[in-house]
């Protein structure tokens, strides 16, 4: 994988299939995934979990909740098993002290997230590391708390500067990019306000500067749109100067 900057990293954003195709040496895969109407029956998917993962899905009480996991797990596993080449079940997935995914024992040079909010699920994939945040936009009535608490002290001062109208794109789009960087990271959220992103929805997305040392390196582009539902949606990738956005049916 090349860990330099480039100057493009291609986004292909498309509807989950039921057998994706491999993302390219500077491109990311973005899958939505309507969580009604999975490409694949939920049924299928539980079938792809591995042991320990269908101990897991049965011990939801709630069935919403079940399905979403067997839905996220289950395509996952299914879409990695076709890039890889094996059996969804044995795709070799470990997780970093964050709980973030990751694959283990093979030298594919495969980077995946997955996020989910209420109906949607997006799924990414790439050659570099990669981040996704989904969240429904809605009315916050204690949206500018939230920014207080977990924002850092320069987006809470760009936030408040803001016209009040503008304020809920601001803060849902300041939500999901500083998610998406610090999953792309394998951080945690302890490290929300130690980088900044930029709020005003009139100026594309960026990450602004960067102070914890979990996230220094080649550094970090960011890109948004809205997917059904009114949801928005923000990836992380690590290494690119710019991302372009596609879109296919």
């Amino acid at each position: 994988m090349a860990t330099g900057a480039v100057q493009d990293v291609r986004v292909r954003v498309a509807v989950c299939p039921e057998r994706p195709c491999a993302p390219g040496a500077d491109e990311v895969c973005a899958w939505v995934v309507d969580l009604a109407r999975p490409p694949v029956h939920p049924n299928e998917l539980f079938t792809r979990l591995t042991p320990e993962e269908r101990v897991r899905a049965e011990r939801y009480r709630i069935a919403k909740a079940r399905e979403q996991f067997v839905i996220g797990r289950g395509l996952l596993r299914g879409l990695l098993g076709e890039l890889l080449d094996t059996a969804p079940a044995a795709v070799p997935l470990v997780y970093l002290p964050s709980g973030k995914p990751i694959l283990a024992g093979t030298n594919a040079p495969l980077h995946f997230n997955i996020t989910h909010t209420d109906g949607v699920l997006v799924l990414v994939a790439g050659r570099r590391r990669v981040g996704v945040d989904v969240e429904c936009v809605r009315a916050m009535d204690d949206a500018e708390g939230l920014v207080a608490r977990y924002f850092s002290a320069a987006e809470a001062t760009a936030f408040r500067a803001l016209p009040e109208a503008q304020r809920p794109l601001a803060f849902f789009r300041g939500w999901t990019c500083k998610e998406a960087v610090i999953k792309a990271a394998g951080a945690t959220v302890g490290c929300l306000a130690e980088f900044d992103v930029e709020l005003d929805p009139a100026r594309p997305p960026r990450v602004n500067a960067v102070r914890a040392p979990q996230l220094t390196g080649p550094g970090w582009a960011l890109t948004e749109w809205l997917a059904p539902g009114n949801a928005a949606v923000a990836l992380a990738v690590e290494g690119a100067t710019e991302l372009v956005m596609g879109r296919e049916e």
